[in-house]
């Protein structure tokens, strides 16, 4: 395995999510090639110093990201082909941090309006993230896509401050149903690593890209998702055909 720090026990982030990173940033790099195998646990544990359970973990995060899969009896495997899903409930950044009680905090990096196959969008890049006391940390950044055939005037509304989901639902009567996305990794730019906090040793972070639809199924949103390393990203379908939508 590469020369790596061992993990920081002083650290504030706890130890299998610091050994999760180091084992993304070398499956990345390209130190594990697709279908490759990791090391063992026990390898990892003579390697990083950590205990069993803090590798189990981190494994886990790294199955759960769709970077690895576990083979019972032979071991784990790298697996870097894009991952594709289709959702019928897709959660809201606000929302959901509304529901642990926390404070979105939104900023506008760039709004234009741009030409796309023909038509006019609204490009709106926002790094979505919470604050915590005096402290703001971003956990993504998000670049939206909007026809503005669908949304006339939405350029005049502050994002910083309004949920544009929210927006969609009482301004104009259009309500987000459902989310095709694709999840792949993406090379870190010097703005997302700046923004996001990432650790320089890391070269890709976790992207989701694809395309939201309406009630009436018409595409509303072209979608792209940069997530940080400590956004968890979970997936839910509704087999009944019934989602909630909400940002």
């Amino acid at each position: 395995m590469g020369c790596y720090r061992l993990l920081n026990k002083d650290d504030f982030v706890p130890l299998y999510i610091q050994l999760q990173r180091k084992l993304r940033t070398q499956i990345l790099n390209g130190e594990f090639k697709e279908g490759e195998a990791i090391p063992s646990e026990t390898e990892i544990m003579k390697t990083f110093q950590s205990t069993r359970g803090t590798v189990r973990k981190a494994i886990a995060l790294l199955v759960s990201e769709g970077l690895v899969h576990q083979v019972q009896g032979k071991g784990t495997f790298v697996l870097l082909r894009p991952l594709s899903y289709t959702m019928t409930n897709f959660g809201g950044f606000t929302d959901y941090l509304k529901s642990r009680k926390e404070i979105a905090v939104s900023k506008v990096l760039e709004q234009s309006v741009v030409i796309v196959d023909g038509k006019e969008y609204y490009k709106l890049v926002r790094a979505r993230g919470v604050k915590k006391e005096d402290r703001i940390q971003y956990l993504m950044i998000d670049t939206s896509l909007i026809p503005l055939h669908l949304f006339p005037g939405l350029d005049q509304y502050d994002f910083e401050r309004e949920s544009l989901y929210q927006v969609f639902r009482e301004k104009y009567q259009i309500y987000p149903k459902r989310a095709e996305i694709n999840l792949s990794p993406e090379k870190i730019n010097a703005q997302t690593r700046e923004i996001l906090q990432v650790d320089k040793t890391e070269v890709a972070l976790l992207k989701s890209e694809g395309s939201i639809f309406d009630q009436n199924d018409v595409e509303i949103e072209k979608v792209k998702i940069i997530c940080g390393p400590n956004v968890e990203i979970k997936i839910m379908t509704n087999i009944n055909g019934e989602s909630n939508f909400a940002e």
